[in-house]
């Protein structure tokens, strides 16, 4: 009980620091248009929020989707190795597409992600994972919240259709997240019936969807997971934003290589630039 203390203790201290730097900050957040700010602000409400391709209508799309599907070609076949159910490509596989991390720097999503994070944000780059049918429930199969920092922001696109049997990703809405101290942990995750105790299983949110489904979320702010797969292996691809200033900088490593993207994208605004420039 006194470490549970302790460690929300911990937390509301951050969170005071973190609110006084986003205030700080406020003014110079880039423009939204009406719907980009509508989709902030139920990111901001929810926790997360499904879309589509389609709607976001971001250019370069076609192009990121057909560097998508060549690499999960690549991938495919290959043994599992993250946690005995997933597949995931090496950095120097991503770097060979640049339209995949070319797409993830489009200025209007730089906008959201700031303003959704309040304050100057670092692009990662992105994780290209294939989630193979059947397997145990461990690792990022089980409930858990990142630890990045305050707030991050992923933006997870499938590649194929999930549908409830596929392993779709799945989460607790923001309002009805318990706070970490809450809930019963084995390391860092909780187990489905700890979390049963807290929020009914039929209001955490399962986000299936068609081929292009693209899902905003912040992942350190809510309980989420991915579902086994039963049906089908899940291919996806998971964009990644964080401050600029994080919390747990040793987490927020870059996900490709800078300069051999510049060598092959030369043509970035400041705000591009500035986006892939991590100064931790």
């Amino acid at each position: 009980m006194m470490q549970d203390l302790r460690q929300h203790a911990n937390e509301q201290r951050w969170n005071l620091v973190y609110w006084d730097r986003r205030r700080r900050h406020r003014a110079a957040l880039p423009a939204l248009s009406a719907a980009d700010a509508a989709l902030v602000r139920r990111i901001e409400g929810e926790g997360g929020v499904v879309t589509s391709l389609e709607d976001l209508a971001i250019p370069g799309t076609a192009a990121m989707l057909a560097a998508g599907d060549a690499l999960q070609r690549a991938m495919a076949g290959r043994a599992p190795v993250k946690g005995g159910f997933g597949v995931q490509a090496a950095a120097e596989e991503i770097g060979r597409y640049p339209d995949l991390i070319r797409w993830g720097l489009d200025e209007r999503l730089l906008a959201i992600a700031e303003n959704y994070i309040g304050l100057p944000i670092v692009y990662r780059g992105l994780t290209v994972r294939r989630d193979i049918v059947g397997g145990d429930k461990v690792e990022t199969r089980l409930l858990h919240r990142d630890n990045e920092d305050n707030r991050i922001l992923k933006i997870i696109v499938y590649l194929n259709d999930v549908d409830e049997n596929g392993g779709p990703f799945e989460f607790i809405p923001r309002p009805l997240t318990p706070a970490s101290w809450r809930v019963p942990h084995d390391g860092s995750r909780a187990s489905d019936a700890a979390m049963a105790r807290l929020v009914p299983p039929a209001r955490w949110r399962c986000c299936t969807g068609k081929r292009g489904t693209a899902v905003f979320v912040d992942t350190c702010r809510v309980y989420h997971r991915g579902r086994i797969a039963a049906t089908a292996d899940r291919l996806a691809l998971f964009f990644c934003y964080n401050s600029a200033r994080p919390l747990s900088p040793q987490w927020c490593a870059p996900l490709f290589d800078r300069a051999a993207f510049i060598a092959a994208v030369p043509a970035l605004s400041p705000a591009q630039r500035a986006a892939i420039t991590p100064r931790y």
